[in-house]
């Protein structure tokens, strides 16, 4: 009799004890960040192709999967979800400090670019070039949007459902310009030939793309950072990238 309460009073102390540790410290098996373009195109799939060996490095499972932009966020942020792929390095800044609970792992994936895509030439040196333009851009881009309400008025911009959208709205004439990231209106063009209309104006301005996990995982925001920081010091990261670059999608 004393011996099966030993072995209750065992069993609810470490019970109790093991709820004792915070979530981060537990052993993590799985990661799934969020991302707000499609997998297949080029970003996410550099993204993904990382941080998949990053964090294979360290034990764990990536997955990825895509919603669309506020969605993602409210998915990570809320940690449903365990992170955002791809967000700009001042995400923070940009978004109004709105997502604090996304902490950015500190070694970027990869320079992206804004880009200016139109249906006929004209000139543009400065964004007052543009002035009087319907111009279009993904809903949820805060990058984007910042840009874009600084130097146009309300009622000539048309904020969409994703890129794909745009662009149509683009050929079919609705608007004028779309504000885009370069490689996935490369990707639009080149795996839709509806919108063979379409060119790319100018690169605008480079972009720095990080990954940013909730955080409950803050204790492997530093190792991923580290283990990514290896990965370009071992040659690894530069053969992800080619690997990608190279492949038929691209």
């Amino acid at each position: 009799m004393q011996k099966l309460f030993r072995i209750k009073l065992c069993t609810l102390l470490i019970a109790f004890l093991s709820s004792l540790i915070p979530l981060s410290s537990q052993a993590v098996e799985d990661i799934t960040f969020s991302g707000d373009r499609p997998l297949n195109q080029y970003v996410p799939s550099v993204v993904v192709s990382i941080l998949t060996e990053a964090f294979k490095r360290n034990g764990i499972r990536f997955k990825a999967v895509y919603h669309p932009s506020l969605r993602s966020l409210l998915y990570s942020s809320t940690g449903t979800l365990d992170g955002e792929l791809h967000r700009v390095y001042d995400f923070h800044n940009i978004s109004g400090h709105k997502y604090p609970n996304l902490i950015r792992i500190e070694s970027k994936i990869l320079t992206d670019w804004l880009a200016v895509f139109g249906t006929r030439e004209m000139k543009f040196e400065t964004w007052n070039d543009l002035s009087g333009y319907r111009i279009a851009y993904t809903r949820g881009r805060k990058n984007m949007q910042k840009i874009i309400e600084q130097f146009f008025p309300k009622e000539v911009i048309v904020i969409c459902n994703n890129d794909t959208d745009a662009f149509k709205r683009l050929s079919d004439g609705q608007v004028d310009i779309v504000l885009a990231s370069s490689r996935s209106g490369d990707y639009l063009l080149e795996t839709h030939p509806v919108f063979k209309n379409i060119t790319k104006l100018k690169k605008v301005s480079p972009v720095k793309i990080y990954s940013y996990i909730h955080k409950k995982h803050q204790r492997l925001a530093a190792k991923i950072a580290n283990t990514i920081k290896e990965m370009k010091k071992d040659g690894s990261y530069a053969s992800l990238v080619a690997a990608v670059s190279n492949s038929s999608n691209f």
